[in-house]
């Protein structure tokens, strides 16, 4: 039996206290308020609801349990990424700038999700105080649109080294892609404003929650419409098309390259620039094809609700489903670097035996340094008069 709107109505008349929380208070790339909306969350004192189908519980179990574990997974490989991506020979790399970039983004979003189900789930209730409910709600939008946005960049910049490679080495460098990771994020702040005024703690069925005021829920769903042009359609629009492009170009080298007999310099030579180019490829394409494929059934389901307007409990259901694909999305990509690129690999085994050296070397000097202490302390004899001052009198008790 599917979860209906009269069926929680019914539940919250019956047991407020385990009620957990609309779906989509945050923007998590999700509808940011559905008053139709047919989730629950379970708190920590888990009951099967009597209205709930099989999948819907088994949902609400795994992410009760799943997503601390997602969080902290996430952040762990997002962070280490990150320092690869920036201190070792990658640095130079203009792709890598925004990879790093990403890393960056998808832990701000993991958090900024995680707080909306840490105070339905667990009762922390960090996302219903005023102000951060506000300055939450405006950063998970702002990493909603960097996470894609910087794919997109990411793509753009590989079609340009496939299609105009004369130009890659003006047009693709470091600077530059900080230039463009430093222009995306100003237009997010600047767009995303909105958010802090439109939020607030407000309650819902006597719940207090993270949502749209109720003055000004219509215009939100109107910027909703616009937001899910700007987050859902247009850039995996310009994802997919820029993707095939470039595998058909890549498809016509291969063609070309089998086909033509070179003298060995040259074969040496064009050997060399097709590893360059591979290296690249083996982080962007694995990231590009897991991105699309995790997020677009959930930015289609978005689409959907927000354009049409569809409330059916069906959609609701599965919009949860391919909800947890989407976040686990953005704490996995750490094992997509590692398990496609040799290179990533080679760099993440320096930066751990890097650090494993440096705590060992400052574990010894710590060492070293009390027993020479303590050796001091036990070498030096105490002079009488300070040893008479250093006796217990009577008047000291």
């Amino acid at each position: 039996m599917t979860l209906t709107p009269e069926s929680v109505t019914m539940d919250l008349e019956l047991d407020n206290e385990n009620f957990g929380y609309v779906n989509g208070n945050v923007s998590d790339g999700m509808l940011s308020f559905d008053l139709n909306s047919t989730s629950r969350r379970p708190t920590p004192r888990f009951r099967r609801i009597p209205t709930m189908d099989p999948m819907m519980a088994t949902l609400l179990q795994f992410q009760f349990y799943g997503y601390p574990v997602i969080l902290t997974m996430g952040t762990i490989g997002n962070v280490l990424a990150y320092v690869i991506f920036t201190r070792t020979r990658l640095k130079k790399v203009s792709s890598v700038q925004y990879l790093a970039a990403l890393a960056i983004t998808d832990t701000g979003f993991l958090w900024t999700s995680f707080l909306t189900p840490l105070y339905g789930y667990y009762k922390v209730p960090i996302i219903i105080q005023d102000g951060l409910c506000q300055f939450m709600t405006f950063l998970n939008y702002v990493f909603t649109f960097l996470s894609i946005w910087y794919l997109v960049a990411l793509v753009v910049e590989k079609f340009i080294g496939v299609y105009w490679p004369m130009q890659k080495s003006t047009m693709c460098t470091p600077f530059r892609a900080k230039l463009v990771m430093s222009f995306m994020a100003v237009v997010a702040v600047a767009c995303y404003s909105y958010v802090v005024y439109f939020f607030g703690p407000d309650k819902f069925y006597g719940i207090l929650q993270c949502m749209p005021w109720k003055e000004l829920r219509l215009h939100f769903e109107n910027l909703s419409k616009i937001d899910t042009f700007v987050i859902a359609i247009i850039p995996y629009g310009v994802i997919v098309i820029l993707t095939a492009l470039i595998m058909i170009r890549g498809c016509e080298y291969y063609r070309i390259s089998a086909s033509v007999e070179l003298f060995s310099h040259q074969n040496q030579n064009g050997r060399t620039g097709s590893q360059t180019s591979a290296h690249v490829t083996k982080i962007v394409f694995p990231v590009v094809i897991l991105t699309v494929m995790s997020n677009l059934p959930v930015m289609i389901l978005r689409t959907a609700m927000t354009i049409h307007g569809l409330k059916n409990p069906q959609i609701a259901k599965w919009n949860q489903v391919f909800y947890v694909v989407y976040i686990i999305n953005f704490a996995i990509k750490f094992i997509v670097y590692i398990t496609f690129s040799g290179s990533f690999r080679r760099r993440t085994l320096e930066v751990l035996k890097k650090g494993y050296d440096q705590m060992k070397r400052a574990c010894r000097q710590g060492v070293a340094q009390s027993e020479t202490d303590a050796h001091r302390i036990n070498m030096e004899p105490m002079p009488s008069e300070k040893n008479k001052s250093g006796r217990l009198k009577k008047t000291d008790i």
